[in-house]
């Protein structure tokens, strides 16, 4: 079993069935989950955010674990022998987790760069419990925006005439929601629609299928369905 089970003992509690595991308290309930299943949420929002044609919720409370369980690994490395054979296997697994938290925070950038006001726009619409950007993000994404603005009303829009200039909504990037991808199902879903005829098909649990995402959007967000 890999180290990334491996767990700073501010951030864990002995677990009766595996040893270690983070606590969290969601609605006065405390849940209790491991560093293994902190990598493989991360897994998933990583593969479902690099697939997915629109951002997706944040999952910045699980990078904040895995950041904090990365440091604790790196510490322990630093009193194992550079020769020591699992110093080499230990140095490969922290190497795929910060790819993998790197990756993840650069694709959600990158939509952020691309469909700027877009995302703010919805964002704003969007209940406080319902926001897919994290505070950081929604500063980068307005600050982004603003400095985006500034930029092209001092090289071109103050040049435009007043009705071209009126016409910023149109100019905004949207993606493409209908875009097909490829999706897993995690548990038998029924009736899924899934034509422009409200042709209807019932998922089984593991089955894969390639589909329209805006179809199955709601899947995604819900676990029933992992993107691949």
């Amino acid at each position: 079993m890999s180290d990334i089970e491996e767990v700073p003992e501010t951030q864990m509690e002995n677990a009766e069935s595996d040893g270690a595991a983070f606590e969290e308290e969601d609605d006065d309930d405390l849940e209790q989950i491991t560093a293994q299943k902190v990598l493989e949420i991360l897994e998933t929002a990583w593969i479902n955010e690099m697939c997915a044609p629109e951002i997706l919720p944040s999952q910045a409370d699980m990078l904040e674990l895995m950041v904090s369980q990365v440091a604790h690994m790196e510490e322990q490395m630093r009193d194992l022998d550079k020769n020591d054979f699992r110093a080499v296997v230990h140095g490969m697994e922290l190497e795929r987790v910060r790819y993998i938290m790197a990756s993840y925070l650069r694709c959600r950038l990158q939509k952020i760069e691309t469909y700027t006001q877009h995302i703010l726009n919805q964002e704003e619409a969007r209940e406080p419990d319902d926001k897919r950007l994290s505070p950081e993000e929604t500063k980068f994404a307005q600050e982004f925006a603003s400095n985006v603005d500034e930029y092209f009303h001092k090289v071109a829009t103050q040049y435009m005439p007043n009705q071209q200039r009126g016409e910023a909504e149109q100019r905004i990037v949207t993606p493409n929601l209908m875009s097909h991808v490829f999706l897993k199902a995690n548990v038998a879903v029924p009736a899924v629609i899934v034509g422009v005829d409200d042709e209807e098909v019932d998922m089984a649990a593991g089955s894969q299928h390639i589909i329209p995402y805006q179809l199955v959007a709601d899947l995604i967000h819900n676990n029933q369905a992992q993107l691949i």
